[in-house]
């Protein structure tokens, strides 16, 4: 793995089973333990923690009924250094509403927060 990206050492301690898996992971991979282990660290780094995106969030929140500027406060939350604007919250509305007809619109979202 050189990219280029500055790699650190770092030592853990690991149940037997945790490392025979490795091991036969990198087996299957034609790779060494430490190979195995940044492989599946990247691969549950990616399903679990960086998997959610801009748009996942603001639909998300928009799906459960937030108006424009409560989904864009939602995204920033969530990314801090985000670009994102009340005109991206209302393309990605628009874009759910052709999916999902049943999508509130903005005026329909702040009408049903009383």
């Amino acid at each position: 793995m050189d990219d280029g990206k500055r790699m650190q050492r770092i030592t853990i301690t690991l149940p037997g089973e945790y490392v025979a898996g490795l091991e036969d992971m990198a087996e299957d991979m034609g790779a060494s333990v430490s190979e195995a282990v940044r492989e599946a660290v990247a691969t549950y780094l990616m399903e679990n923690y960086w998997k959610e995106t801009i748009g996942g969030v603001a639909r998300k929140a928009i799906m459960e009924g937030a108006t424009n500027e409560e989904a864009l406060a939602q995204v920033l939350k969530k990314f801090p250094r985000a670009a994102t604007s009340v005109a991206s919250i209302q393309w990605y509305r628009t874009k759910l509403r052709r999916e999902h007809p049943d999508v509130p619109t903005d005026r329909q979202a702040r009408a049903s927060k009383g």
